[in-house]
């Protein structure tokens, strides 16, 4: 008999709201009430507090205790370092996909190229770094190794809200889809040498634009300030100005 996973309540505000801060619909900086989230998602105060929790080990909320919650701004050395955790478990992931890779992975990998193609055209920015990241997660599904890349997922906020910001620049989108073209032609023809370099191109890329989007949204990032409580004002989905 298969067994049965219960959700609790807990774990689904956690996953909830982790959403929420991931999309920048709750964005960096902003204030997150205890009780208004409790009338909003319609449950008592405990479990929203326990999901808090949990999010503030993600470094992704900040807790100030009589004071209040807020989302965490973006941690750029935090950005850094879950980059080249990702960067050094992808290097290797690849060296052991390009073994085992069969037609089906390739296929798969493909389709998640045209629906971030598709994605692009609607400017749906969610969505397509939703099928970006299904691209990279074929390689370590393919090799056994999910559980690794739930852990850079788990562990990578900061990054991949700073990926997000990074899609209003022109053309990144469209230099996204045409680098996994060539990661993935590399893969096909196991060009390990161009994969790596196109992987390393891939993921450094933020180390470019990162002074764009400081520059562009600086109340978003980390700066060394005593803690004043904000409005709570949660707004639509995140879009670029």
């Amino acid at each position: 008999m298969a067994q049965i996973v219960r959700v609790t309540a807990s774990e689904e505000i956690y996953q909830t709201l982790r959403d929420e801060i991931l999309s920048l619909r709750f964005k960096p900086g902003e204030e997150l009430n205890l009780q208004q989230l409790s009338v909003q998602l319609q449950v008592s105060r405990s479990p929203v507090r326990d999901a808090l929790m949990r999010l503030s080990s993600d470094n992704l909320v900040d807790i100030f205790p009589q004071k209040g919650t807020r989302v965490s701004l973006i941690n750029l050395k935090q950005v850094e370092e879950e980059r080249f955790l990702r960067k050094s478990l992808e290097d290797h992931a690849v060296k052991k996909f390009i073994y085992v890779a069969r037609e089906d992975h390739f296929k798969a990998m493909e389709a998640a190229i045209e629906e971030q193609a598709a994605y692009a055209i609607g400017d749906d920015f969610i969505k397509f770094l939703e099928a970006d990241n299904t691209f990279h997660a074929i390689i370590f599904q393919a090799i056994g190794m999910q559980r690794i890349w739930n852990i850079i997922l788990a562990q990578g906020g900061n990054h991949h809200r700073i990926r997000l910001l990074s899609f209003y620049q022109k053309n990144v989108l469209a230099d996204i889809i045409e680098q996994h073209r060539l990661m993935l032609n590399a893969l096909k023809h196991k060009q390990l040498d161009a994969i790596l370099n196109l992987e390393d191109k891939h993921l450094s890329k933020l180390l470019q634009e990162t002074e764009l989007m400081v520059g562009r949204y600086p109340e978003y990032f980390k700066q060394e300030r005593t803690y004043a409580p904000l409005q709570f004002q949660h707004q639509q989905a995140w879009r670029p100005s």
